[in-house]
């Protein structure tokens, strides 16, 4: 996302799918939250990297951003030149179990100057070169299935050029057109506003929860609105997800309020 949309902890077991290392976990019988909602925070600061610093809670999944790339009119992706300073915070944070991420503007696929595919190959190989990362963030992508090629030959040409494991979440923001775009990613990030998400279309419901992530981005400080908020993520069936009152992404709220929504997204089921 650019600065209007994303960008200005403990290790999860495995489950359906490589990125999250797991995925949404059961809780027991009677559990409040009872999928454990994988916590996908955006690092896009360093104020934001401190839910990926080593203190408990840490997030599950993190979208390193360095704020600035030649290739997309510096709306964010993996820097201009590899930065020591950040690889030894992605080191540290996937040591302590944070999986990393990597962001990239792909302006709705629209093969713009400086947002063609090849612009895209090239940051995926900044990002793998010089962080080790192998799981990518492509922001703006739409939701008409009339983009779906573009994100295709991404994905074909990350499992073959940067890992055979290499993966993409594909941040729409909104729902898809179509179930067909599950081919493409391997989490879609199909909601992304102020207000709780709507009903999801049906054939949602068809793929497991891990596929899908949420953000909330206007949830007041209180422990009820943030407990609403992670409920009504999981409701709208995604197993991942980010809570904050903070819509540019460029703050946590208070340790205090990621804390809690932490705690909320883990649930009494969880271990």
């Amino acid at each position: 996302m650019t600065v209007t949309r994303w960008a200005a902890a403990a290790a999860v077991p495995a489950l359906l799918i490589p990125l999250l290392a797991g995925g949404p976990r059961a809780g027991t019988a009677g559990d409040p939250n009872r999928t454990c909602l994988v916590t996908s925070v955006p690092l896009y600061s360093q104020a934001m990297w401190r839910a990926a610093a080593g203190t408990s809670p840490e997030a599950n999944v993190g979208i390193a951003n360095w704020g600035s790339d030649p290739q997309n009119s510096a709306q964010g992706g993996p820097g201009t030149a590899k930065s020591a300073a950040g690889a030894r915070q992605i080191a540290t944070a996937e040591k302590d179990g944070t999986r990393i991420l990597g962001y990239i503007d792909t302006n709705y696929g629209t093969s713009a100057a400086g947002f063609t595919t090849a612009d895209i190959e090239t940051q995926m190989t900044d990002w793998h070169s010089w962080y080790g990362v192998t799981k990518f963030f492509l922001d703006l992508t739409p939701t008409a299935t009339t983009g779906q090629p573009y994100y295709a030959a991404l994905k074909s040409w990350a499992a073959a050029n940067i890992s055979p494991a290499a993966a993409e979440w594909l941040n729409m923001g909104a729902y898809p057109a179509a179930s067909s775009w599950t081919k493409d990613g391997a989490v879609i990030m199909d909601w992304e506003d102020s207000k709780a998400p709507s009903t999801p279309p049906g054939w949602v419901h068809n793929y497991p929860a891990s596929r899908f992530a949420m953000i909330m981005n206007a949830v007041p400080d209180t422990g009820a609105a943030i407990a609403a908020a992670v409920r009504d993520i999981e409701n709208a069936h995604a197993g991942a997800g980010f809570v904050t009152s903070d819509h540019t992404y460029q703050k946590l709220p208070g340790w205090s309020y990621w804390s809690t929504f932490a705690g909320d997204a883990a649930g009494p089921g969880c271990t």
